[in-house]
């Protein structure tokens, strides 16, 4: 009689385990088919990254830009990621500054304020008043592309892919500037 009560008790707790490991799994888990508000998936810092891009016309195959991540640095009291942009078409160095804050990604440049690049907790359709209307025209688990409608004299759109970053950028403006992603090279 103690054996039978022994095993109804070893079953029992299999049972509770069963059941509430399936609870994590249905409820504790989020889907991976479902998009990441993580800028840090979208948008890899660490450094050493590096990032292959082509902005020459008509040639749109060949690397003239590289932008790595250097390194850190504080900039009024805010942690921003240095990414060295070298212009091999031009010969010219630049530096952006990154950084990441909940669900949002800023940049600048070391004479500039910050400016808003985009925010990861937007969904398909909403639009961001925070900066001539960017509206997220794309979001899967792989792709968000933030978009700001073309006009003659101004538009541009930036496109992430997670695990690797900006795959393509457009600005419309006083000069019309395209970069696309060649290679990249993440850690």
């Amino acid at each position: 009689m103690l054996y039978a009560k022994e095993i109804i008790g070893e079953v029992m707790k299999k049972i509770y385990l069963f059941i509430f490991l399936s609870f994590l799994l249905l409820f504790g888990c989020k889907s991976p088919s479902e998009p990441s508000s993580n800028p840090e998936e979208y948008f890899p810092l660490q450094i050493g990254n590096k990032w292959y891009y082509n902005s020459a016309f008509p040639d749109t195959t060949s690397v003239n830009i590289i932008c790595e991540v250097h390194g850190q640095e504080d900039i009024n009291h805010k942690k921003y990621y240095r990414i060295v942009e070298q212009n091999l078409q031009y010969n010219f160095l630049d530096t952006i500054f990154y950084r990441i804050s909940g669900d949002t990604l800023f940049s600048r440049r070391i004479n500039y304020d910050e400016q808003t690049v985009a925010d990861f907790s937007l969904n398909l359709n909403d639009t961001a008043y925070w900066q001539n209307d960017l509206t997220v025209v794309q979001k899967t688990k792989d792709i968000i592309k933030f978009e700001t409608p073309f006009r003659v004299d101004y538009g541009n759109s930036i496109t992430f892919q997670r695990g690797i970053g900006i795959t393509n950028s457009v600005q419309n403006g006083f000069v019309y500037y395209r970069r696309t992603l060649i290679k990249a090279e993440i850690k």
